[in-house]
């Protein structure tokens, strides 16, 4: 039965992993920034947060990586010692259930709905899990760009890079396709 909580646990904290990342990549810059000048504190940490989204997203993948993996390992442990080989079968199924509905697709459904406030919520708990994982995070990215060097792309001439106002055109655009801002407005 304390392996079964822990595994509640864990998944909980996968939960709370994937729902705080698309959280915090939905959250709406501009808003956290207008509550952070009006003395929201919370907002201020997305907002840092957000803006080193390669350092957050590794920190996220990683935390989430670790927790779906440990749960899965105790889910098989127990379920070897009940049914044998089988058992192996029986975590790959179970896990891939509670984690896929629970950890994944049912806290993801919640925070976009309410994308700034499960961020603002969020925020601190990740400060810290960021803080924390970074030499980690920044390891595994030194490896990644590595690995990538070897094959031949550069990262960093790979990532396309918007001007403020290109994003701000898009998004007109975009508000225009769905019927929000006539032709005359657009131009």
């Amino acid at each position: 039965w304390l392996i079964a909580l822990a595994i509640i646990v864990l998944v909980a904290v996968s939960a709370f992993f994937s729902g705080s990342e698309t959280a915090l990549t939905a959250a709406s810059k501009a808003r956290m920034m207008q509550l952070e000048k009006s003395g929201d504190h919370r907002a201020g940490i997305v907002g840092r947060l957000i803006a080193d989204r390669e350092k957050l997203i590794g920190a996220i993948l990683l935390g989430n990586n670790v927790v779906n993996i440990l749960a899965s390992a105790l889910a098989t442990s127990v379920l070897l010692t009940l049914f044998g080989q089988a058992g192996v079968a029986y975590a790959t199924i179970g896990m891939t259930i509670l984690v896929l509905v629970f950890g994944e697709i049912l806290p993801k459904t919640l925070a976009i709905g309410s994308p700034d406030r499960v961020a603002r919520g969020a925020a601190p708990v990740l400060n810290v899990v960021v803080a924390v994982l970074s030499p980690v995070v920044g390891a595994v990215q030194v490896l990644v760009r590595g690995i990538l060097r070897l094959i031949g792309w550069n990262a960093s001439e790979g990532m396309a890079v918007l001007s403020a106002a290109d994003e701000l055109r898009g998004q007109v655009d975009l508000l225009h396709a769905e019927g929000s801002v006539v032709k005359a407005e657009r131009d």
